[in-house]
């Protein structure tokens, strides 16, 4: 199976959007075309294009999701990073105002407040105001969760997958609820995820084929990334494992090579993190302080219900500002990866997703183990790679919401890297059983319930 759209495609795609909706109206019509020709060209080539017609598809949900939820609708921290992107276009892109700045955002990394004031001030001067201007930001994010599907298509054949559970896998990663909800984000959750997720890749990229080009990207993306969030540096315990593993496999005269690629690479995140050394310098948080948090604050439940309650294991929603509130820290991983902290409307559709929510989660769960008897290459290392990961990211994520007792620190955005790597080691369990074709049929199934169920929720809500 050959995938033909690549992030440059995406990329541009998403760069015409923006002008469009700048420019022109019915922009969804614009998409729709462009993919349109697009397909209709590689099948004029006779090429394959089942793969691009899925991602074509989920491409245009969540564009036609993103521009139905237009201003601060299904937003997290909307005004912040408004102020963020504020202070940047309003300053010259240039922090001469510390103290102005510190009293608003200043948990927040500068670089995506400098790129999205810099779209801000680029839509004001096709003669948009300010706050339409910022609403533009959300393209980006439309580019990054795009952009994850494309590497997640990447990794995936990078491994010994049979080709039905490529597709289906595929098919389910970038039509996952949570997709829709990332793209229409105007904070940093979208963009930080996309580079998680290439760093990845690239480390897969650079076990198998070390090389200081590899070496210097993935130094590069934790540069960046941690400059946009600094979540980003929970990558670190994988990748020194993964370098570590690496020591083991090369003669001792490689030994100064490897070591030399590694320092690149904390280099590159000792950089990303120069801001919250600033702030630690300072003696400043990490975290925002909780203001105006009130309805969501969490103090007043036990540990114990915290992990264990099921009082609202019956209802789909998690919706904060209906006080609505889940005290299952694993349920709200799954409510959250599906609705967000948000009521929708269409129950039925709701119940429909938040049952394949639960299942996936047991799936995924039953799967992991599957790390621990079969490599997915010729050694172990990937495996002990994603084990890392998925430790190190729950232990920040427990942490998170233990030291900050409020509902959005446990939500599902905070272990986003996890939906990649759960679904390759799904893929990986898949490709150690025999099961009967009525499993794969049943899975497919689901997968296209989901879909549909999804549609009709956004048709419902949106």
């Amino acid at each position: 199976m050959v995938f033909h759209f690549n992030l440059k495609s995406v990329a541009f795609i998403c760069l015409c959007l923006i002008l469009w909706q700048a420019l022109l109206p019915y922009t969804f019509l614009g998409g729709a075309l462009f993919f349109a020709v697009c397909l209709w060209c590689l099948k004029h080539k006779k090429k394959e294009i089942v793969v691009d017609g899925i991602f074509a598809t989920s491409f245009l949900l969540n564009l036609w999701y993103v521009l139905s939820s237009w201003g601060n609708v299904r937003q997290y921290d909307y005004f912040n990073f408004f102020m963020h992107a504020d202070y940047f276009a309003a300053n010259d892109f240039f922090i001469f105002k510390p103290s102005d700045y510190l009293q608003s955002v200043y948990f927040q990394p500068p670089l995506r407040g400098f790129i999205s004031g810099a779209i801000t001030k680029i839509i004001m001067l096709l003669g948009k105001v300010e706050e339409s201007g910022f609403d533009f930001v959300r393209f980006i994010s439309l580019f990054a969760i795009s952009g994850a599907g494309i590497i997640f298509w990447r990794l995936s054949q990078k491994f010994q997958f049979k080709d039905e559970h490529k597709l289906w896998l595929f098919t389910a990663f970038v039509f996952m609820p949570i997709n829709g909800i990332m793209a229409n984000l105007v904070n940093n959750d979208a963009m930080v995820y996309f580079l998680m997720t290439a760093l990845i890749y690239v480390a897969v990229l650079w076990y198998d084929d070390s090389s200081w080009k590899n070496s210097f990207i993935i130094g590069g993306l934790l540069l960046i990334a941690t400059m946009i969030k600094f979540s980003a540096l929970m990558m670190l315990p994988a990748l020194g494992i993964l370098g570590f593993l690496k020591l083991l496999t090369v003669k001792k005269t490689a030994y100064p090579k490897i070591c030399g690629e590694g320092l690149i690479m904390i280099v590159g995140a000792v950089l990303g993190f120069a801001w919250g050394g600033f702030l630690l310098y300072h003696h400043l948080p990490l975290t925002p302080p909780p203001l105006n948090n009130e309805f969501q604050n969490m103090e007043g439940f036990r540990l114990t219900e915290r992990l264990f309650s099921l009082a609202q294991a019956s209802f789909p929603f998690a919706d904060v500002r209906l006080k609505q509130l889940e005290p299952n820290v694993w349920l709200t991983l799954i409510k959250t990866s599906l609705f967000g902290e948000w009521t929708w409307q269409g129950l039925i559709w709701a119940y429909i997703l938040y049952g394949f929510g639960i299942l996936s989660a047991i799936l995924f769960v039953m799967s992991f183990f599957s790390l621990l008897t079969r490599p997915f290459g010729k050694d172990y290392a990937f495996n002990a790679f994603l084990i890392v990961l998925i430790f190190s990211v729950l232990t920040a994520w427990i942490n998170f919401w233990l030291d900050y007792p409020y509902f959005c620190s446990a939500e599902f955005r905070y272990t986003i890297i996890l939906m990649p790597a759960a679904f390759l080691w799904l893929g990986h369990f898949f490709t150690q059983k025999h099961l009967p074709k009525a499993i794969d049929y049943t899975l497919a199934g689901a997968v296209v319930l989901m879909i549909f169920a999804r549609f009709m929720l956004y048709l419902n809500t949106i």
